[in-house]
């Protein structure tokens, strides 16, 4: 294999960055009405995971279709992670405000919902792009497979953080931000979330494995 040839590793590295730039405008641009960001999210988990098992280059057009097929569950669930987050901060600022054994209370409940609110978070857009469901069992699950495979959902918290702390911390990581940070972030995790949901849909994997030469056992 030529090393500048179409199906050498230089053009494919650029094919991927050229993919992630693309990706991420349209995430920002689909996103800007703000009420939009989770079926954008979710487009952007659809489009990610096809282009790495396929190696289909149209993450456009998989990403339109993917908006508009999941636009109307995917706000309903987005809205409502927003009234969540609104009421778990009023219930942690009260709590602070208190001060007292009431407030504390308050505190320490707020600490133990914090975790599964942010395990089902993490999951529960690509667990939208992945699965046709109803909205509750898109949901359910999603907290099922972040607690099941517990060590994969640390290694997403993981890249989550890192990405967070270094945009905050490090000037020039906020241009690779700019250029591609959602489909860079998206790209990283996507690997993970195919690896989970290979174990639901076992006829995926072996189209997979056919696909790269090998087989299903």
């Amino acid at each position: 294999m030529h090393l500048f040839s179409i199906d050498g590793p230089i053009w494919r590295f650029f094919n991927l960055v050229y993919n992630l730039v693309i990706l991420h405008l349209l995430w920002v641009i689909y996103s800007l009405p703000i009420f939009t960001i989770g079926a954008s999210t979710t487009a952007l988990y659809y489009s990610c995971m096809k282009m790495i098992r396929t190696n289909e280059g149209y993450v456009h057009k998989n990403f339109h279709h993917s908006f508009k097929q999941n636009f109307k569950q995917s706000t309903i669930i987005w809205l409502g992670m927003v009234i969540i987050l609104s009421l778990y901060i009023t219930d942690l600022r009260y709590g602070l405000f208190l001060g007292n054994a009431l407030g504390r209370l308050m505190i320490i409940s707020c600490s133990i919902f914090l975790i599964p609110i942010v395990l089902t978070t993490i999951y529960i857009f690509p667990v939208q792009a992945k699965f046709e469901n109803k909205i509750q069992d898109n949901i359910k699950n999603a907290l099922l497979m972040s607690l099941r495979h517990f060590p994969c959902s640390l290694l997403l918290c993981f890249i989550y953080g890192t990405f967070i702390l270094l945009t905050i911390s490090f000037v020039p990581f906020i241009m690779l931000m700019l250029c591609c940070g959602a489909g860079l972030i998206s790209y990283l995790t996507s690997n993970i979330f195919i690896y989970i949901f290979r174990k639901y849909l076992p006829d995926e994997l072996e189209d997979d494995l056919e696909r790269s030469g090998n087989h299903f056992e």
